[in-house]
């Protein structure tokens, strides 16, 4: 294109509708017929809307399934528990029978989780008596005493008793 079409002060093109005022073309300022119309959308010819994702609907649709309650009966009694945790016990079940399957997915959920698949110890309730905590005690310095020298201890001057009079007269 030359520079003369580029000049905003150029009359506009011919069927062009001009009104009293002369509208001047330019940068922000397209020609009047390519200009939206009044009531029409930005952009009719734009791009068409993407298909709604199945994600979020398969999503919401495995939460409520796993929330929906469920009777369980063992022996003689009945318990009404959500479908995840009857899917839980009957994993763990089959995990105890032996089956590697759920072995398997048993671990990568506990994993993905963190749960600890160890069994953790019963915490005492009752204290140790003086006897066992001597002995544990002294087992503990002997222990400590391998692994790393205890430095010696440098008290200041005033704090010591050294005096044997001070001594003998408390």
């Amino acid at each position: 294109m030359s520079q003369d079409n580029d000049r905003s002060d150029s009359p506009p093109a011919a069927g062009a509708g001009t009104s009293d005022q002369e509208y001047k073309v330019g940068p922000g300022r397209p020609p009047k017929e390519h200009q939206f119309k009044p009531g029409q959308s930005g952009n009719p010819k734009g791009a068409k809307r993407k298909p709604r994702s199945f994600a979020m609907d398969l999503k919401a649709l495995l939460e409520d399934a796993l929330s929906k309650p469920i009777k369980l009966k063992q022996g003689q009694r009945e318990r009404i528990v959500t479908m995840a945790a009857a899917g839980m016990e009957q994993l763990v079940a089959q995990y105890a029978k032996g089956d590697r399957h759920a072995r398997r997915d048993l671990f990568s959920l506990a994993h993905e989780l963190g749960v600890d698949l160890v069994p953790r110890e019963s915490s005492r309730d009752e204290p140790l008596s003086a006897q066992y905590e001597a002995m544990l005690m002294t087992w503990v310095r002997k222990q400590y005493d391998k692994v790393a020298t205890r430095p010696p201890v440098f008290a200041p001057p005033e704090l010591l008793d050294d005096d044997p009079k001070d001594q003998e007269s408390e």
